[in-house]
């Protein structure tokens, strides 16, 4: 079905549902959306069941809808989507009381925590009154509530009484970033006409990235010191095997040839180099962890403040 045809069908139900209120309660035209938004998503027409639950949505305000609105954009690919209708879905979903109900809300969690780690997060402050718009889109800014995008670069833009500032940020997944818009102080004073003032988002910590790599030449060294000893263990033990054979029959029972003595050496050699060698493996894979728990679970973060008379970056660590 073409999207004109399906725009034609939402259309034609939320006419009749507003100019016919009397002759078919607004439970019908929820029913029969209801339906061919099930029946869409049942052939694999996830992108038009979407847009069937999101005229429902526009009727009845439910937690269902907001469920499968959230649940589809993930199914399609369109992880901001997901991140906004399942967060959504997550604050008015009841708590569950059945198996069904319980198994139902563990997959809508479990969808949400996926998507979220395909996205970057902007936590946007402006002054009051102003509008913000993302990548051109309009946006609706809360105090303390982030907004998912795509990772990659996005140009976000306050305006406030005819002023204007804009600056660009990029975004990687996982990673949320903090920007502050000031409109209020050019607000008496017109807009340059050469268009709003553009910045660039701060690089990403060098503190963080330094640990990281730090902490991953610091693990290989002492992996391959490991292995090195490990080498030198080995070796000093066939010597002192071969040496110890080479007296006769009593293997050096009594060290009292000067190969016997010499063997010996080579013994303590190997244990020596065995325990240095196990050491520095443990020490190597202990710091190995830690670098890949500190990168997987950390994230650097950065606030842009951002204004038509300067500009401020400060990263937060």
């Amino acid at each position: 079905m073409s999207q004109l045809g399906l725009g034609l069908r939402i259309a034609a139900a939320l006419l009749i549902f507003s100019s016919n209120v009397h002759a078919e309660p607004g439970n019908d035209a929820v029913t029969r959306l209801r339906a061919q938004a099930n029946a869409a998503q049942a052939e694999g027409r996830f992108a038009e069941s979407r847009e069937l639950w999101e005229a429902i949505w526009k009727l009845e305000r439910s937690q269902v809808a907001a469920c499968n609105i959230g649940a589809l954009a993930y199914r399609i690919g369109d992880a901001p989507a997901a991140v906004r209708w399942l967060s959504l879905c997550k604050e008015i979903m009841r708590l569950p009381s059945t198996p069904e109900e319980r198994d139902l809300y563990e997959s809508r969690i479990f969808d949400l925590a996926r998507a979220r780690q395909l996205v970057g997060e902007l936590r946007i402050v402006v002054p009051a009154g102003a509008t913000c718009t993302i990548d051109g889109e309009q946006v609706s800014v809360e105090r303390d509530k982030t907004i998912p995008v795509n990772p990659g670069r996005h140009a976000v833009v306050a305006t406030l009484n005819g002023a204007a500032v804009r600056v660009d940020v990029d975004v990687r997944r996982g990673e949320l970033r903090d920007v502050r818009l000031d409109v209020t102080a050019p607000a008496l004073r017109p807009t340059p006409t050469r268009g709003p003032a553009l910045a660039s988002s701060p690089p990403a910590s060098g503190l963080r990235t330094g640990l990281i790599l730090g902490g991953a030449a610091a693990s290989t060294l002492f992996l391959a010191l490991g292995g090195g000893l490990m080498v030198v263990a080995h070796d000093a033990e066939m010597s002192r095997n071969e040496t110890a054979r080479s007296v006769g029959g009593n293997n050096c029972l009594r060290l009292i040839a000067p190969e016997c003595k010499r063997a010996a050496r080579y013994e303590n050699t190997m244990f020596t180099a065995r325990e240095l060698g196990a050491a520095s493996f443990i020490t190597g894979g202990v710091l190995a962890a830690g670098t890949l728990g500190f990168a997987l679970f950390t994230h650097p973060r950065a606030e842009i403040t951002a204004s038509a008379s300067g500009m401020t970056l400060s990263g937060v660590w």
